[in-house]
This record gives C-alpha cells, sequence and structure tokens, in this order.
C-alpha cells in the first residue's frame, strides 16, 4: 500500500525540533493522518537542519535574509523534496512566499495541495487598483485556482473570498482551542480594580493598538483601569512614546504559555481592536478562558462573534467605539455574564482542538489530483 507522506511548506522561522512550543503540538496532530509528515521551513541562520522525531521531519532552510519575503526563492526547493520523499498531499502555509512554488510542484508531479488563508491581507490586495494590486490579482488568482483546497478559517471569511469570484474548493477549517491547556475559566465576573483589560498580538499596524492606548489614556481620567498587551513587535518604541509616563498600561513582548493564561485569569476584559484581522486564535483562547469580549468587525471575525451574543462588536478606526463599549461592560454586569457565558459554550461546541484537527487531517487526505 502506498504511504501517506504530508508536505507542509511554511515560510515561518523555527527552532530545533527539541525546543517545545505552541507550533510543534500542531506537527504533532497533522502528522498523526500521515506515515510521513515533512515541514519546509526556515531557519534562523545560513545552515541547513534536519530534524526528525518520530514521523515528524523537519527541514530547515537558510535564505538570505531574515525577512519571510526572503523565503520566495528557497521555496521552489519544494520540487526536489516532493519528488526525493514520494509526497501525497501538500501545504501551502503562505499564498504569496510559498503558493507558486507548490503550485507549480503540484502541476509537475501531479501532487494535491491545500492552500491556507490566515490573513485578510491577501484578498485587500487583490482588491488594490494599483500595478501592485493587478499584479496581486493575476498572481493570487493562479496559486488559488491553482489549488485542490482552499482553508478558510470562518463563515465571514468564505463570504469574503467568495466575493472576489474565487472558484477553488473553498473548505472552512476553523481555528481551535486546546482545552487542556486553557482549562481554567474565570468562574466570577466582579469588576476588579484596576479594571484589567488585555489584548494579544504582534506590535504592527494591523492590531490598532495605537488607537486602543489611546482609549486607555483617555479612560483613565475616570476610571482605574490597566491595559496589557502582549506580543512585541516592530511598533514597540513607538507604543513606548505613545505611553509617555503612564503606569497603567504595560507591554510585554513574550511569555511562555503558562503566563499568558495567568493573565487572561486575571483579566476583565479582553479587547481585539484590530483593523485588518483574519480570526486571531487568541480570540478564541479569551472565549475559552470564559471573558467578556469587545472586537472590531474587520476580517473573518464575525464568522465567530455575533454582536451582543458572544461579544460586543464595534468599528476599527474608532477611539470612542472603544471607550463606549468599555464602558459598557464595565457598567452592565448581566451584559458580562451573558456575554461571557455564550463564548464559553460557542468555543466548546464548535472550535475544540480534537474535532477542529479531525476535520482538517480528513480534509487533506481526501484531496486527490
Amino acid at each position: 500500500m502506498k504511504k501517506s507522506v504530508l508536505l507542509h511548506v511554511s515560510p515561518n522561522m523555527f527552532p530545533d525540533i527539541n525546543v517545545n512550543h505552541a507550533t510543534k503540538k500542531i506537527w504533532k496532530e497533522l502528522s498523526k493522518g500521515f506515515d510521513e509528515y515533512h515541514l519546509f521551513a526556515r531557519s534562523s541562520d545560513k545552515k541547513y537542519h534536519f530534524y526528525t522525531e518520530g514521523n515528524i521531519n523537519l527541514h530547515l532552510i537558510p535564505t538570505f535574509s531574515k525577512k519571510a519575503r526572503s523565503f520566495f526563492l528557497v521555496s521552489f526547493l519544494t520540487i526536489y523534496f516532493a519528488k526525493r520523499y514520494r509526497v501525497t498531499q501538500m501545504i501551502a502555509q503562505c499564498p504569496i512566499t510559498t503558493g507558486l512554488a507548490v503550485s507549480l510542484t503540484s502541476k509537475l508531479l501531479k501532487i494535491p495541495f491545500m492552500t491556507e488563508i490566515h490573513g485578510m491581507e491577501y484578498l485587500n490586495l487583490m482588491k488594490r487598483k494599483d500595478v501592485i494590486g493587478h499584479f496581486s490579482n493575476l498572481y493570487l488568482r493562479f496559486v488559488f485556482k491553482s489549488s485542490h483546497k482552499l482553508r478558510s478559517l470562518s463563515s465571514k471569511m468564505t463570504e469574503l473570498i467568495e466575493e472576489l469570484q474565487i472558484e477553488s474548493n473553498i473548505v472552512e477549517i476553523p481555528n481551535r482551542v486546546n482545552f487542556n491547556i486553557f482549562n481554567n475559566p474565570k468562574n466570577h465576573f466582579e469588576i476588579t480594580q484596576p479594571i484589567n483589560i488585555t489584548s494579544v498580538g504582534r506590535f504592527v499596524p494591523e492590531k490598532g493598538y495605537e488607537l486602543l492606548i489611546q482609549s486607555i489614556i483617555e479612560l483613565s481620567d475616570d476610571f482605574n483601569i490597566n491595559l496589557t498587551l502582549v506580543g512585541g513587535g516592530s511598533l514597540e518604541s513607538r507604543y513606548i512614546s505613545l505611553i509617555g509616563d503612564n503606569k497603567n498600561i504595560n507591554l510585554i513582548k513574550w511569555i511562555p504559555q503558562e503566563e499568558f493564561i495567568d493573565i487572561l485569569h486575571e483579566t476583565d476584559i479582553y479587547i481585539q481592536s484590530s483593523i485588518s484581522e483574519g480570526m486571531p486564535r487568541t480570540i478564541l483562547e479569551a472565549m475559552a478562558m470564559r471573558l467578556p469580549i469587545i472586537s472590531t468587525n474587520v476580517g473573518g471575525i464575525l464568522g465567530v462573534l455575533e454582536d451582543e451574543h458572544n461579544a460586543l462588536i464595534i468599528n476599527p478606526h474608532s477611539v470612542n467605539e472603544i471607550k463606549s463599549a468599555i464602558k459598557e461592560l464595565v457598567s452592565d454586569e448581566h451584559k458580562r455574564v451573558s456575554i461571557a457565558n455564550n463564548a464559553f459554550e460557542d468555543v466548546r461546541e464548535k472550535y475544540e482542538w480534537n474535532n477542529i484537527f479531525n476535520l482538517y487531517r480528513e480534509e487533506l487526505k481526501k484531496m486527490s489530483y
């Protein structure tokens, strides 16, 4: 019987396989459905590294710089790896940096593949009216049309993909929560003093943190309120400048998952202030911790969150809407309880770790050329 071999092509940078991290848990889950699982990704130095653990094989490839886009050229080694290991299915983790190489490999070697869409930046590129938008539209349509399956993270994301008249075989495989890790949800909804507000995500423009910081600074005149931003990134110095001498805003670059869960457990309100987004897993983790959530209505978020049911939904780019939503939840305990409990029930029913990975593996294994 022919072996099943999955090749996962990702522009991300990973440590060696002996290091335990959140993404490694994903590798272990995907590998359960295949005789061999090969991950082809970016190394942190100028050397090739190969690691193996069970049926997981990690190939870390050197690139010309530390930026993810530098992976585009070396991604064409996908053809060599796919042929050498007799790959039967593939995943293109990023439509731009890995999509073309995987598409050509698929056509040359007759191997089916799934393209993943984790963020709205790809769809936004296709809507641009300039030269970059025109080229991106042609490029991404080729990748999507070549894909045997196109992974969407929510019903809203599917709707946005279909609006662009992309006719690929779209499958909804949402992000998921491991309840073995997020196993200690809040059991009270009294507002603490200070009021603790948390948001998680890279310090990049898309997360809308400048607006959130401004909102908290203005609310501090009337409320004893703390904001914790977890993520780190290129805009950290900008945020430090905006915060100034305010002692109620805390920036955290990176922490172990256990400490992150502790922060969520002490959180009164979770906020997703993004101005552009796919469907962040951090929202699901906040739901699993039974937190009242405020979120902007961007990307695929509305496929998971529903206004006044499991979150308060606001428009992006609005300091006033952020402030109004915070005030509403602070003053209305019944709403906090209702939103948090509904979010908790929804995430347990729809986004449980094992159920989602069973779906993920089955969709991959069913692909044929």
